[in-house]
């Protein structure tokens, strides 16, 4: 077996953690697959400067000198009740089309997982498609569950695809659309028993303060200040919160993300799994603010779906949805040897019912 920070050679494939030097190679690789090629203020953000590693998690790939795979980790601290493990999330994982085939993304997983087996991390937890949940699955991952999600939709003609008739469909369906979500606001107003406030840069210290009053059991991330300022600091991405307080005291808050090839995401609750009846006004805002986004997303965990529908949002089961909308799944890979999972156990983690999670978990 390789040592920690060393590399390992099969054939002309040299497989081997981060080194300083390589970030070009690597930005240059996501370029190919991306289409355009993200900031170093991005990768600085994303891979440098996140509060609990001290090194670059990434894993890669290489042949005569040319990174040419890519498997990146964001890490977090995963809670339930009062226990608290590390855990890294999968992220970025890109083979270059020359070098497909040749079993790469195998190699710089198993890499992965071997490097974190020793270090800080207790297990992965990601958000994989359906082509990359099955590649995982024989490297040790369980499925958990299809992430509910959930859809107000202002445009839909949006989602259409082109074709000769798709201006006149989408015009019409936009109208239909309009008329339901106007008359759905109508009945289903703000109960307007909570004061909202609005915060163009999200106050970390008290969005830690709220979730704090009401811990879930359930397996999420650490809502901490440190997490939620280094979330918030994305480059080319917006956050507001809006803070529900009552006798000026903060009760609960909801976080939005815009900027991002989502629209805008209702992307955090505080507290969480909570069915807090200022999440009503709170939710208002958010509708009121963002009717000029073509589609709000929420996942099923963030709020109640009835006060979801309420206010006019959608499953991703809905037929006419499903259609435009791939799913999200979910799945986990203890890092310890066994069945035992460290701290907490392969058949709780796998279990969905044991999962609260929101967009601030599902994006990176």
């Amino acid at each position: 077996m390789a040592g920690q920070g060393q590399s390992e050679r099969i054939d002309e494939y040299r497989v081997r953690p981060y080194e300083r030097g390589d970030r070009d190679g690597v930005l240059s690789l996501l370029e190919t697959e991306w289409g355009h090629r993200p900031g170093r203020d991005w990768f600085e953000w994303k891979y440098v400067d996140d509060p609990y590693l001290s090194h670059v998690p990434i894993t890669l790939a290489e042949r005569d000198g040319e990174i040419v795979a890519v498997q990146g980790y964001v890490p977090c601290r995963l809670r339930r009740g009062e226990r608290t493990v590390p855990a890294l999330k999968p992220v970025d994982a890109v083979v270059h089309p020359d070098h497909r085939r040749n079993g790469l993304y195998s190699r710089i997983t198993e890499r992965g997982i071997r490097r974190y087996r020793q270090r800080e991390s207790a297990l992965f937890f990601n958000f994989p498609n359906a082509a990359s949940l099955g590649a995982q699955q024989q490297l040790g991952w369980s499925e958990v569950a299809v992430v509910p999600t959930y859809y107000r939709v202002h445009r839909p003609g949006e989602l259409l695809p082109d074709g000769p008739a798709a201006g006149s469909v989408g015009r019409a369906a936009d109208a239909v659309t309009r008329t339901g979500l106007r008359l759905c606001d109508r009945f289903s107003p703000a109960d307007g028993t909570y004061d909202v406030e609005r915060y163009a840069s999200p106050p970390a210290d008290l969005l830690e303060s709220i979730y704090e009053t009401r811990v879930p059991r359930a397996f999420h991330a650490l809502r901490e200040a440190k997490y939620y300022r280094w979330l918030f600091d994305a480059p080319t991405l917006a956050h507001t919160a809006y803070v529900a307080t009552r006798d000026d005291r903060p009760v609960a808050a909801l976080v939005t993300r815009s900027g991002g090839e989502d629209g805008v995401l209702v992307f955090d609750s505080v507290p969480l799994a909570s069915r807090h009846d200022a999440f009503a006004d709170l939710l208002a805002a958010v509708v009121a603010d963002n009717a000029d986004a073509d589609v709000l997303s929420v996942t099923g965990g963030t709020l109640p779906p009835s006060l979801l529908a309420r206010f006019g949002f959608v499953s991703y089961e809905l037929p006419l949805v499903s259609r435009f909308c791939h799913p999200t799944y979910m799945a986990v890979r203890p890092l310890a040897n066994g069945d035992d999972g460290g701290r907490f156990s392969r058949r709780a983690l796998a279990d969905p019912e044991n999962w609260c999670v929101s967009f601030l978990e599902v994006k990176d």
